[in-house]
């Protein structure tokens, strides 16, 4: 946006700075004007300017003063974590049958409230009343999350998970009704970005859910993005040629681990993942060495991922949940 002689707008640039400043501080959560200088290139006069706005709209908090050695005492600001809060409906499968968690975090991601529920099936009118809920306790709910299995979804909740057309004219209903900001996002998705955020050393993980008698579900994330297709559809590989346009890994505990193999393997080939995080509950131990066994040159054995198998897929999908919330409520900040 240029003003008419073709010079930025003040105003731009001063929302641009202020910004700059509520990232740096979020990232650092306390400093001191000096820090904030350091991180933003910025003048501690424009800095105290910037600062003082900041504590007018409720994002910063003025802390201690703090005396830094030889030099002079130094007021701290404090990023102030309950200025906006976050919503997170996460619907999954445990033990066979669907559960909806809510959970209420600060800007922090630190979580103020949790629980679950049993649901009857997966739709949005079953947690509305849940959501509801959770906007009559906390007011400063600022955004809603919400994250869904796309195997056991279908119609305008599995078009709003795609990012279609459709999806916008869902999410803009449930915005009217609960009058915050809505999105959606697949499990595998936010899980995928989740097992990310908890390593640090793998810049490229895949995450896969393999439960016999479900439909597998693959994400993808490198150096902390999604890799997204057309329409947001990516990883669906249900879809791959030894599923035999069934769709589900079998039920039986040998034709589903079989098939389980293959599927690391194709997706290890394809894209060469750092890290494959499998979510399951019944497939056998010693999946990884079954792979391993598999592999018939040495150029797959040079691809061969660190595969880590884990049960608790809430987890990561909450935390891949806070990164997209946060990052939801940065692009909806003026």
């Amino acid at each position: 946006m240029r003003a008419q002689q073709g010079k930025l707008d003040p105003h731009v640039i001063r929302e641009q700075n202020l910004q700059m400043v509520t990232r740096a501080l979020h990232k650092e959560q306390v400093a001191t004007a000096g820090r904030l200088r350091e991180l933003t290139g910025l003048s501690v006069v424009t800095l105290t300017k910037l600062l003082d706005t900041l504590i007018e709209r409720g994002l910063v908090v003025q802390g201690e003063i703090v005396s830094p050695g030889l030099g002079r005492p130094a007021a701290t600001y404090r990023f102030n974590s309950s200025y906006k809060l976050i919503l997170i409906v996460s619907c999954y499968k445990r033990a066979g049958h669907d559960y909806a968690g809510y959970s209420v975090h600060d800007l922090f991601g630190e979580c103020l409230e949790r629980r679950e529920e049993l649901l009857d099936n997966i739709h949005t009118d079953e947690f509305r009343i849940g959501i509801e809920l959770c906007l009559e306790r906390y007011s400063k709910i600022a955004i809603i999350g919400i994250s869904m299995p796309s195997d056991t979804i279908g119609g305008r909740v599995a078009s709003a998970v795609r990012r279609d057309p459709m999806s916008k004219r869902l999410a803009n209903h449930l915005e009217l009704r609960f009058g915050v900001p809505v999105f959606f996002e697949t499990d595998i998705n936010a899980a995928t970005l989740g097992c990310y955020n908890r390593t640090e050393k793998e810049n490229f993980v895949s995450g896969i859910v393999l439960v016999p008698g479900r439909a597998p579900a693959c994400g993808f994330c490198y150096e902390g993005e999604l890799i997204r297709g057309r329409d947001g559809m990516a990883g669906e590989v249900r879809f791959f040629p030894m599923y035999n346009d069934v769709g589900i890994l079998p039920a039986e505990p040998a034709q589903a681990d079989e098939l389980a193999v293959r599927t690391l393997r194709a997706v290890m080939c394809v894209l060469n993942p750092s890290l494959v995080v499998v979510y399951t509950e019944s497939l056998k131990p010693g999946i990884y060495e079954r792979l391993k066994k598999r592999l018939g040159s040495p150029a797959e054995t040079a691809m061969l991922p660190r595969i880590e198998v884990s049960d608790k897929i809430r987890d990561d999908i909450v935390s891949g949940m806070i990164t997209l919330c946060l990052q939801h409520l940065d692009n909806l900040s003026p």
